[in-house]
């Protein structure tokens, strides 16, 4: 096996130099083309010099050897070899070639120099022996150049052949001729050297070939990897890793490349309704099973060539084209309505049965050049309306609604402005106990009246506000008015004020108000925040975390708006809260003998958490009898009392503060002064604010 290896390494199968290795099995390949060279080099001079020496038995034994290595070889020769044969590629076909030119060298050497001595040996010696090593050294001269590609052959050659001849011809010739047998030595030598010199050439032309082959192809892959590379941010760029549609850039793109090609289309923006819940209560994958749901059932309900993409969170983004928009918008927004009632079908996850659905906006693109980004804009506004206004179908961007959203970006740009702090007041509308007819609270609520915008309603502002992050400075600065006011009273009225729920949900909003109370020196028990339960659909823990630093402080809590949700249990189980205020819609609904069914058993369910009641929005006398027959506790509303400014407000805490307390033990006797109140508004109105936004 030492052996096997030792041939190996010597013929290029195994080098520490994978160059090197590489090298000997190309030029091992390349000697193909000259393996006839090599054998006509050895039978030519052998055939000169067999034909007058045939009875000789050297000459009859060589003549078998390279009768038998013709045979055996020409099959190899003439016909192709397979790869797994190829001397390159076969170790054992490389030994059968390093053999082969090992017997032959060996078997020239034995017949050159067998003839040559035994010339020299003969009765009457002449110069027939330096002819024939004369031959047999330019044969083998001539078989060393025929093989110089394979190192190993050419060292072969030169010991087993040329080198026996050479010490022939110096052992017969150099002391006869000194200076020739010296010239033999040196020739001898040059040839030796020429032929290392020589690969060792070739051998580092091949590296430098090898290196720039092996450097061109680490280029072609870094570059096939960076196409590929390119090719995966293209697509994860122009898709949307969750749902597989279109991404937000790549919609847009989309709708461009249609409209360039001459179409028209419906762009519609749809946002989910009740995918934040399903998020709460179900965790984020039920989310992402939900996304991946909706996106399927857009595709799905929408006709071919229709673009769909995920513009974001729980929003989506179709353009449905058309030929002719103008004829064709009934069928268009047909279309995005049909999509729409495939949304509000349940959707099963692996717990739960859910009903999404989404609310769409929608413009029409026509037209030469339209802009794709302003028409999502249209569309995202006409969403707001259809959201607000509860839609189940399509709402179509029009005049209206522009004028309405150029509106919210005046509203928008007032709010960024100093001055705005000072033009937003506050009114403060009367809370009441329905059992004694006495005055309880204020809670005070935001107006504002701009100069040039006219009065603007806190349901619009409060909301712009949230979004551009104004809320936090605007609620502080209400508050600190609010408590200045209120610490004037002098009676132990507690006042209300509602915090918005994006400030709720901030990591410090809480320690704000505590600072501010602690700043003013307010008595944190005549304080109430009234909170609704979208601020914990915002972030309940939060919320959960403010709420309880408040309650520690001293202040008292509210959960507004009960019943307008779904989730308001869950919060009134998970938070303390210290009063509850029914929606409007719970009494308006108590007007019929369902709905009063209804609001008693959600005042029993309050009472028995051992919590206050408060009805909100009691307009009419009825409302108040409902009210407080079925067992709420206080009332608020505009049959009550309507917002009233600072003036009128103390005005009203006076007049309570001096009636004898047997005149407000009776609801008859407080229902009187309620008329005489309403008396003294009709005569003096200015000091009550105006209706619209307030309870």
């Amino acid at each position: 096996m030492d052996l096997l290896r030792h041939i190996d390494r010597m013929i290029g199968f195994e080098s520490d130099n994978p160059v090197a290795a590489k090298f000997s099995r190309e030029r091992i390949k390349s000697v193909r083309s000259t393996i006839g060279v090599y054998y006509l080099a050895i039978i030519a001079p052998f055939l000169g010099i067999a034909t007058v020496t045939w009875n000789h038995t050297s000459t009859r034994i060589v003549a078998g050897v390279l009768i038998a290595a013709v045979v055996l070889r020409f099959r190899h020769w003439v016909l192709p070899v397979s790869d797994e044969q190829s001397e390159a590629l076969n170790p054992v076909a490389a030994r059968m070639t390093g053999f082969m030119v090992t017997l032959l060298s060996c078997a020239q050497s034995f017949f050159y120099l067998s003839l040559a001595l035994r010339s020299n040996g003969l009765p009457r010696p002449d110069m027939e022996w330096l002819q024939i090593l004369s031959l047999g050294l330019l044969a083998a001269l001539t078989q060393g150049a025929a093989l110089t590609g394979i190192i190993f052959a050419s060292r072969v050659i030169f010991f087993a052949f040329v080198l026996p001849l050479v010490l022939a011809v110096l052992y017969l010739f150099g002391s006869a001729n000194p200076p020739a047998s010296a010239s033999v030595v040196i020739l001898t030598a040059v040839s030796l050297f020429l032929a290392e010199n020589s690969h060792r050439i070739q051998l580092r032309l091949f590296k430098a070939q090898y290196d720039a082959d092996a450097a061109l192809t680490r280029m072609e892959r870094t570059n096939l990897e960076l196409i590929e590379a390119r090719r995966g941010a293209q697509h994860q760029a122009e898709t949307d890793s969750l749902t597989g549609l279109r991404s937000r850039l790549a919609f847009i793109h989309d709708i461009e490349a249609k409209l360039d090609g001459g179409q028209c289309g419906l762009l519609a923006v749809i946002d989910l309704n009740r995918f934040k819940p399903i998020n709460d209560l179900y965790g984020h994958y039920a989310g992402d099973v939900v996304l991946r749901q909706v996106a399927r059932r857009l595709q799905r309900a929408t006709p071919a060539g229709t673009v769909v993409g995920r513009l974001g969170g729980d929003e989506f983004g179709v353009f449905i084209g058309g030929s002719s928009c103008l004829e064709e918008l009934p069928d268009l927004l047909a279309t995005c309505d049909r999509a729409l009632v495939q949304l509000r079908k349940p959707m099963r996850l692996s717990n739960a049965l859910v009903t999404v659905g989404g609310s769409a906006g929608a413009c029409v693109l026509d037209g030469d050049a339209p802009d794709v980004g302003q028409a999502l804009r249209d569309a995202d506004a006409a969403l707001y309306v259809a959201k607000r206004e509860g839609l189940l179908t399509t709402k179509l961007f029009d005049r209206e609604i522009r004028e309405e959203h150029q509106r919210i970006h005046a509203i928008e740009a007032a709010l960024m402005e100093a001055a705005s702090i000072d033009q937003i007041s506050l009114a403060y509308q009367p809370i009441f106990n329905l059992r004694t007819g006495e005055l309880s609270s204020f809670e005070a609520l935001a107006r504002w009246d701009h100069p040039e915008l006219g009065h603007i309603s806190p349901a619009q502002f409060i909301p712009i506000a949230e979004r551009l992050g104004t809320i936090r400075g605007l609620t502080l600065a209400l508050l600190e008015k609010a408590l200045d006011f209120a610490s004037g009273w002098g009676t132990p009225h507690r006042l209300s004020f509602n915090l918005s729920a994006v400030h709720i949900c901030s990591a410090d909003a809480a320690q704000e108000i505590v600072d501010l109370l602690k700043r003013k020196g307010f008595p944190t028990a005549m304080l109430q925040f009234e909170i609704t339960e979208t601020a914990m659909l915002v972030d309940f823990d939060a919320a959960r975390r403010n709420v309880d630093l408040l309650r520690e402080s001293g202040c008292r809590i509210a959960l507004d708006d009960f019943g307008a949700g779904f989730a308001s249990l869950v919060y009134l189980r998970e938070i303390p809260f210290d009063k509850v205020k029914i929606d409007g819609s719970l009494i308006k609904r108590a007007r019929g003998q369902q709905g009063r069914d209804m609001l008693r058993g959600v005042i029993k369910m309050i009472a028995a958490m051992k919590l206050e009641s408060v009805a909100e929005y009691i307009a009419t006398i009825d409302d108040r009898e409902t009210a407080r027959e079925l067992g709420a506790e206080y009332g608020q509303g505009f049959h009550l009392g309507r917002p009233l400014d600072e003036e009128a407000t103390l005005e009203l805490l006076s007049r309570h503060r001096d009636e004898p307390i047997a005149n407000i033990h009776t609801l008859t006797n407080w229902e009187l002064a309620q008329h005489e109140a309403r008396i003294l508004d009709a005569t003096d109105g200015a000091r009550s604010f105006p209706r619209n936004g307030s309870r």
